[in-house]
Order: structure tokens, then sequence, then C-alpha cells
């Protein structure tokens, strides 16, 4: 039969052209290794490794999907994650010739956060840095751990105790709880913060911040760029004193630029040079301000003062310094604003949530118009409620951990050398956790169940070593900012009168922004009762 076919077409190919055969020829070959491929790698070999995470099919060997997660990372692990039946079991999917392991399941995650044994982070932290320019001769002296106390030069800048011989990078992480959770060095960061944010949130500073030609009833503003600007200024200011907002005026706005395109940094996209631009005026201006000197650029938080000083002890260049102190610009600035622009797009266009957040947030305020941070944090619902909900709602972050020792989770064993990874927006869609109502922005869930910020399916902040320790500062800006602005203003939305939807399609490394083009716009009239 098979010959007979091949003798009856042989007198059509003869008339084919040579080229179209050739080409004909390359497909089929093309598709019959493609169908081989797959065969082996998805059926065949997974039969003889039961014990591995099954991994997502795909056709092009090496590339995997990494063109569709970078498109829309979350689709492709929803898809992963339902194509293996929805059981939650831990899956494998290859980006760019590395194969990487997810883990969707609430006791996996938890069992990936307390995990500091054959888990890593430390790795995972040194790329980052490289791949945000610090040098590999800085890495290496950060993270080496001294073998005595007298070579252990970062305990005797601070005047601390080391029993344990921390590496810098590890004494770092000291450093940032200090300043981040309550204590004496937070409560003054938590000062300072409020005071910044209560100056931007003035009628006044609003009017001549914003204030058009056309604004006769009021200043019309973009939310978006309203919570960039004063969050971020206040955060600069607190963590960097006034001079480096002096010295560089522009810089919220070259944050910003860099910011909407950091993806392509952790990416490595080929083509990112408006992005690069952006992270290297922010390298330059933070140099401008280490070149300045001490005694003219004062307040700068404890975790600023230290990080200088203990990496100019350790012999840092200022380059590499520089790029170390825009790390803390990043990750003190790239997702507040966002949380809170999400909470007050929803308080704003919801006329009951906003006469509940409305009581909540004047009962804070004392006789003599000063704002109670206590009472706000402690006595507020649903204040408390929309923050929570709005950071289910736009979180797309991932953990990620190295694989440093075979490593059994949800009864799948992680390669050693392999990286694991915990996107957090897939538990927190989860209806067993959140309910019916999973997939619609609603605060009422956080005040229905308040164990529900406990929950397991409820992380993020992340856990373990990366639990981050923000948390309780952006909490509070976003308290703050609510109960500032709706104390100072009345407001009236503009246009639709409904929250923009989510960017699911651009990569984050964080905090999801609205889709392009969408934003809230609202006028911001000043109160009667608090104009001079």
């Amino acid at each position: 039969m098979f010959f007979t076919v091949i003798k009856d077409s042989s007198g059509w190919l003869a008339g084919v052209h040579p080229v179209v055969l050739v080409l004909l020829s390359s497909i089929i070959a093309v598709g019959v290794l493609c169908l081989g491929f797959r065969l082996w790698a998805f059926t065949i070999k997974p039969a003889f490794r039961p014990y591995e995470p099954r991994e997502l099919p795909y056709w092009i060997p090496v590339l995997g999907h990494a063109v569709q997660y970078v498109k829309s990372g979350q689709d492709v692990i929803t898809r992963a994650r339902k194509y293996f039946g929805d059981t939650r079991a831990p899956f494998a999917l290859t980006l760019g010739g590395e194969k990487m392991f997810f883990l969707t399941d609430p006791k996996q995650v938890a069992d990936f956060h307390k995990n500091t044994t054959s888990l890593a982070f430390d790795k995972i932290a040194q790329e980052l840095s490289t791949t945000f320019g610090v040098s590999q001769k800085t890495l290496q002296t950060t993270y080496r751990r001294p073998n005595s106390e007298e070579v252990d030069v970062p305990a005797k800048i601070m005047q601390i105790q080391n029993p344990r011989n921390k590496s810098l990078a590890e004494l770092n992480n000291d450093f940032w709880k200090q300043q981040l959770v309550p204590g004496p060095l937070y409560y003054k960061l938590q000062d300072e913060c409020l005071q910044y944010l209560d100056n931007s949130l003035k009628p006044e500073s609003i009017a001549h911040n914003y204030k058009g030609p056309t604004d006769e009833k009021g200043t019309t503003v973009s939310l978006l760029r309203l919570m960039q600007d004063v969050l971020m200024d206040a955060a600069l200011r607190a963590f960097f004193g006034d001079k480096m907002m002096e010295l560089e005026p522009n810089l919220i706005r070259d944050f910003i630029d860099f910011d909407e395109d950091n993806w392509k940094l952790w990416y490595k996209w080929p083509d990112a040079k408006e992005m690069f631009a952006a992270k290297s005026k922010l390298s330059k201006s933070v140099q401008r301000w280490l070149n300045t000197p001490e005694e003219e650029r004062p307040g700068a938080a404890f975790i600023v003062e230290t990080f200088e000083k203990t990496q100019r002890a350790m012999g840092t260049p200022i380059e590499d310094l520089a790029n170390i102190l825009v790390l803390i610009i990043f990750v003190a600035n790239t997702n507040t604003y966002k949380v809170c622009f999400w909470a007050l797009a929803y308080i704003l266009n919801d006329p009951d949530l906003l006469h509940k957040v409305q009581q909540e947030s004047a009962a804070a305020f004392q006789a003599d118009g000063t704002l109670s941070t206590k009472q706000l944090m402690d006595s507020s619902p649903w204040i408390a409620a929309v923050f929570h909900e709005a950071l289910r709602w736009c979180s797309a972050s991932t953990s990620l951990r190295l694989v440093t020792a075979p490593t059994i989770i949800g009864g799948k064993e992680l390669p050693v050398g392999s990286r694991v990874a915990v996107p957090a927006r897939q538990t927190l869609f989860m209806p067993e956790a959140f309910g019916d109502d999973a997939d619609v922005f609603n605060p009422e869930r956080f005040i229905r169940d308040e164990k529900l910020t406990k929950s397991p399916s409820y992380k993020p902040f992340g856990g373990g070593t990366t639990y981050c320790p923000g948390r309780f500062i952006a909490r509070q800006e976003c308290s703050v900012v609510i109960a500032i602005l709706l104390k100072n203003f009345n407001t009236d939305v503009l246009g639709e009168g409904k929250a923009p939807e989510l960017d699911l399609t651009k990569p984050t490394t964080g905090l999801v922004t609205p889709k392009d083009g969408q934003d809230v716009i609202v006028r911001l009239s000043p109160k009667s009762e608090i104009l001079p």
C-alpha cells in the first residue's frame, strides 16, 4: 500500500520545484522531530520518573513557554495548574531553557516558607543584585562571613556583637527589621512619613502642584499620579532626608520611568534602552547625593546611614554603593503607591464604602485636628479591610528559592540546582479561602472573617526568611493617605465612575498597575472647615 502511494505520487512530485521539495521535506522533518520530542519529553520520560513534578507540554525545545510567560505569566501558570486537573500538585514550566518549578497549594507554600535548609534565597538575592548592577567583587565581600572578631568590619563600625559571625548581607536583614518592624527606629520613620504626607495633602500643596487654569470648582488630578507623587516624596525624604529631593527634583518621575518597565531588567529583555536610561539616572542621582558632604545632607534614615557606613568601611566603590541604595529606593517605593491607588480607586467609586471609610477616618482625628495613627490603625476595620482586599486584588509577586539539597514538597521531588517559585496570585483567588466571589473586589470578606489575613492562602507579603518587613509601614502609609485625603477634600470622580481594570499582561515583580490609558480622574475640592 505504502509503495503504491509513493509510486502513484511520483509523477506529481516530478513536477514540483526542487526548492519546494526541500522546503516540504524540512517542514515534515521538523514536524516529526517536534512530535518525537513532545512524545518523549511529556509522555515516555515522565512515566519513568513519577516522583518528579509534571511539566506543561510545549512544542519548541529550549524556548518552552518563555514567550507566553512574558506576555502573561499569570495566564500560563493558571493554564498549567488546570492542565493537571487543578489538583494544585507541583508542576514545571520551561522558560528559555530553564525548567522552573511552581507551587500553588497553600500547604506546600507553607512548607516552602518554612524550609531554610534545602531551599535557599541567598543565591537568588545575589543574582538580583548582580542584575541591578552591583559588581561581583562587592557581592563577594558582602556575603563573606568573617572568621574572627578582628576582621569583622561591619560589627566594629556599628559597634554591635556578632557572635554567629554573620556576613554583612545577613546583618543587613537584621538592620532592615530594626528599621521596619515596630520599635524606636520604626516609629521615628513613621512620624516623619506622616508629616511629609500631611504636608503634601494640604489643599494649598495640591492647588500649587496640580491646579490648572480650568479648575474653578477644585483641582482635577490623576489619582495614579497623585499617589505616586505623594507617597514617593514622603518615602524619599524620610529615607534620605530633604537634600535628595533638593538635588534631584525629577527623581520621582525618573523612578516611575524605570518602574513601569523594571520587568525588562529582571527578564533580561533585549529591547530595554529606555529602562536602562531611567535606571542610570537613578544611580547618578544617588551618586550625587553620596558625593555631597554628610553635614549638608542630614536626615537620612537608620537603614540608609547603616548601608552607607558599612559598605564604605568594606571599601565598596561608589558606583556599587549607589546601585545598592537604588535598590532601597526600589523596594521602598515600587508597591506602596499601587496598593494605595487601588484602595482609593474602589473607595471613591463606591458611595456606600466611601461613607463607611469617611466615618472611620474622621473618628481618628483629635479635637485639635491631629491624626491619631493608633486610633486609625486599631479601630478602623473598613480601612484595614480595603487595604487587605486591594493587596489581594493587585498582587502578582513571586517568591523564589534555589534547591540546594534533595527536597520533597507535595509528594514530588525537586531537583538540586533548580528554582522553585510561589506565585502569590494563585492562592489569593482561591474560592475555598475567599468565597465564591473571589474574582470580585469585595473588602467585606475581611469584615466577615477577621482571621482571613491569617489564612495560609493570604500571603501577599511572602513568608519565611523573605517575609516583607515593610508590611507595617505600607499599611500605615496607605491608611494615613486615605484618612488625610478624605478629611481635607470633597471628592468628585469624573468620567465613567468605575475602577480601572488590572493590566495582567505586563510582567511585574510585585503589584499590578491599571491597563494603559485607564486611571481615576478626580476633582478635589477643599472642605470649608480646613480652609485658612
